[in-house]
């Protein structure tokens, strides 16, 4: 584990809700999925405190609900550490998401065929932002988790739905690592336009083949990624 490094934060990129424990909640975890703090950083609630010009009882209150969360890990007389994720995690998080999406795009195919303008428009984004010399990851990112996000909404089934927020936002944090991978990027566009042409057909089977595919890709990547950096 390592020391805490200098943070940069301000008050200024809280929330301002009106509910202090939840806008440094939002901003401390907005930071951990973009990693902005890595995997096994020590974080120090009276520094974070001071930085956001605010009391500790809000940060602590959030960092409570963030190792809930399985975000961050609290080792007594040690201290709060970001939570890495390692390879058998990864693994078990992609078992989950196999089961969840599959499922979702069985029980919610019907909905799927007459809704694919939204697939469409995902990959529109993404095709467009390769056209770049440079593009935002993040931006990248941010369409893949609707992309997947529309087939598990399509079941209407709100703990399918607020079991797939849960585990995918640990895979968002490992999935920042190829961001800037621009072939495995095309790749995985190419394996969501399967997926859409797919349902275009209406064909099930073929949709649940090119969605399994994609997930074995994308953790095939993941997994190669965590053993080039060695960093979890």
């Amino acid at each position: 584990m390592i020391d805490n490094v200098e943070l940069t934060l301000s008050p200024s990129e809280l929330e301002n809700s009106g509910d202090m424990k939840e806008d440094v909640y939002t901003l401390l975890k907005r930071m951990i999925m973009k990693r902005e703090f890595t995997p096994n950083e020590r974080l120090d609630a009276y520094e974070i405190a001071k930085q956001l010009n605010t009391s500790r009882t809000p940060v602590r209150d959030a960092l409570n609900k963030l190792d809930a969360e399985g975000f961050i890990k609290t080792f007594p007389r040690k201290g709060t550490f970001v939570t890495g994720i390692y390879k058998q995690d990864l693994i078990h998080l992609f078992q989950y998401r196999e089961m969840n999406e599959l499922y979702a795009l069985e029980l919610g195919f019907e909905k799927l065929c007459v809704q694919t303008a939204k697939f469409e428009l995902e990959i529109a984004k993404w095709d467009e932002m390769l056209k770049a010399e440079e593009y935002d990851g993040t931006l990248i990112m941010e369409s893949d988790v609707l992309f997947h996000k529309h087939i598990v909404h399509s079941t209407d089934n709100p703990i399918m739905i607020n079991l797939f927020e849960n585990v995918n936002c640990h895979v968002h944090i490992a999935r920042g690592y190829y961001l800037q991978d621009t072939q495995r990027m095309l790749e995985a566009s190419q394996e969501h336009k399967a997926i859409l042409n797919n349902l275009l057909d209406k064909n099930k089977a073929g949709a649940k083949a090119a969605l399994k595919q994609h997930l074995d890709n994308t953790l095939d990547g993941l997994l190669k990624m965590i053993a080039i950096y060695k960093i979890f």
